[in-house]
């Protein structure tokens, strides 16, 4: 899939006096081509678009137009379209994410395809979730199918959407939670008050 691949550095077995040298140089050239630029299809018309891929790698903080992860892990992710593969992120800041077999911490979005992937927090416009599973997920719509699961949805309900606990759930129980202790600890005041 990439259309450059980067040299390895080689040593040329010199031992004397300069062999730190070559280790040092090598490692920071891993570092700096972690990343690297390839064409791939894209959009409904399948058309040729430069990204920046990351694979089999770790990054800190990646920046581009559009960035393919595959086996690969990121701190944060910013782009206009990311596509993850077998992948991990802590955020993720996209306009448009499409997450296999991945997990990510945070996901900001306008658009969200997750695929047999976890989350830990989802904010988008629109989503998709296949066999997933998302903690707490923020959304104008939402499509579920499979077995996916959802904990706390806050968003427009609709016959695919069953999260365990939806906001007015949430409120509920906070409301009965606030109540029962208010209760708990007048009666805890009476009882230690009259000794």
């Amino acid at each position: 899939m990439a259309l450059e691949d980067t040299p390895a550095e080689s040593t040329d077995g010199n031992d004397s006096g300069g062999a730190a040298e070559p280790l040092i140089h090598r490692r920071s050239t891993e570092t700096e081509s972690v990343t690297s630029e390839v064409i791939v299809s894209a959009g409904p018309e399948n058309r040729p678009t430069p990204a920046t891929e990351l694979l089999r790698a770790e990054a800190g903080d990646v920046r581009a137009d559009m960035v393919t992860m595959d086996r690969a892990g990121a701190e944060q992710v910013t782009a206009e379209r990311v596509v993850m593969t077998n992948s991990g992120a802590r955020t993720v800041d996209t306009r448009s994410a499409q997450v296999d077999h991945s997990g990510v911490l945070a996901v900001r979005s306008d658009k969200a395809v997750f695929y047999n992937s976890t989350a830990i927090a989802v904010a988008t416009d629109e989503a998709r979730i296949v066999r997933g599973r998302v903690l707490l997920l923020k959304a104008d719509r939402a499509t579920i199918e499979g077995d996916a699961r959802i904990a706390v949805y806050a968003g427009t309900t609709s016959d695919s959407v069953r999260p365990l606990v939806d906001v007015r759930g949430a409120a509920a129980f906070g409301v009965g939670m606030g109540a029962g202790l208010l209760f708990f600890g007048s009666v805890l005041r009476r009882l230690f008050r009259g000794r």
